[in-house]
């Protein structure tokens, strides 16, 4: 199974061998699905170290002399070493880059808190311009992936590394408006993105069936189109965000402000990290801060069947 990183990097390729002239930038980091477009595409591939500021600059220099710019490094450097350049010169001039990080969330764990990008989606949200995705199967990857040549605003996407199903249609995946629904509307209203989905999905089949109880958001895209999704949480009795990001500016946060500036007033449950004793500085892994901090798969499905 292909991981959403490598469909959307085939894609590319794909393009760029019909004539589409796109160029890939990266910050020292490599992918198997790009191998390829090194060997055939070399004056297309450009590496500038490790150097996430650069990466920027240098992205944003070939887009305004018309280039079609991918722009790939490792989470969460080029947003944290980088953000300056990011406000500067992709929020501010609107410059259409689609900058991709390689880890969302607790992916990397195993690697250390300095190789988890848990903050980033809180700061790409204050930008303006920016739109920020989280594929949760590769048919969303390879959609991005094919409106590189058109795209007209920045574009940051997330890539987790575990995430290789595919489980929608293209034609059912409208980037503009930032989600997609699965299951009817009901009690619950669960709101989450990447990883979380498939196993929600299964939740939702397993215990619920044709029942209208409880209805998923895939909210892959910020923004989104805030009158279609207000109107799914006004039809919702209760609303559980789940997240692999510190709860402060994550899409917790978001709804909440939604909730407030659309004057709702409902339950609502947060499940994501609360690092209240700082970061893990030992080895660990996903599953084991999932565990910490109250969301693995099992104690998700608790949750959801608690609230329904």
């Amino acid at each position: 199974m292909l991981s959403v990183r490598d469909a959307f990097f085939n894609q590319i390729f794909s393009q760029v061998s019909q004539g589409e002239d796109i160029v890939i930038i990266t910050s020292d980091l490599g992918a198997p699905s790009l191998d390829d477009f090194r060997k055939y595409y070399p004056e297309r591939y450009i590496s500038v170290g490790i150097a996430e500021q650069s990466l920027i600059s240098v992205a944003t220099g070939l887009s305004l002399s018309g280039k079609k710019v991918v722009a790939y490094g490792l989470n969460p450097f080029p947003i944290t070493r980088a953000y300056d350049q990011i406000r500067s010169l992709l929020a501010e001039l609107n410059v259409p880059i689609t900058l991709c990080g390689l880890n969302a969330g607790l992916c990397s764990a195993e690697a250390g808190y300095t190789h988890m990008p848990i903050e980033d989606m809180g700061m790409m949200r204050m930008l303006s311009n920016v739109r920020m995705f989280n594929p949760s199967d590769t048919c969303i990857a390879e959609k991005l992936a094919k409106e590189v040549p058109t795209c007209t605003y920045p574009r940051y996407i997330r890539f987790d590394k575990g995430v290789t199903e595919t489980f929608y249609n293209e034609e059912n995946i409208n980037l503009h408006t930032g989600f997609t629904t699965y299951g009817q509307p009901g009690n619950l209203c669960v709101v989450t993105f990447g990883c979380f989905i498939s196993p929600i999905r299964k939740t939702i089949s397993q215990h619920f069936g044709m029942e209208n109880k409880v209805q998923l958001i895939d909210l892959f895209g910020l923004p989104v189109d805030v009158e279609q999704l207000v109107k799914c949480l006004q039809s919702a009795r209760k609303v559980l965000t789940i997240e692999e990001n510190v709860l402060a500016g994550g899409i917790g946060s978001y709804i909440l402000e939604l909730l407030s500036d659309y004057g709702m007033s409902k339950p609502v449950k947060r499940l994501g990290l609360q690092l209240k004793n700082g970061y893990y500085n030992a080895f660990t892994n996903r599953e084991y801060i999932r565990k910490s901090q109250g969301f693995t798969e099992s104690d998700i499905e608790k949750v959801i069947l608690e609230m329904a």
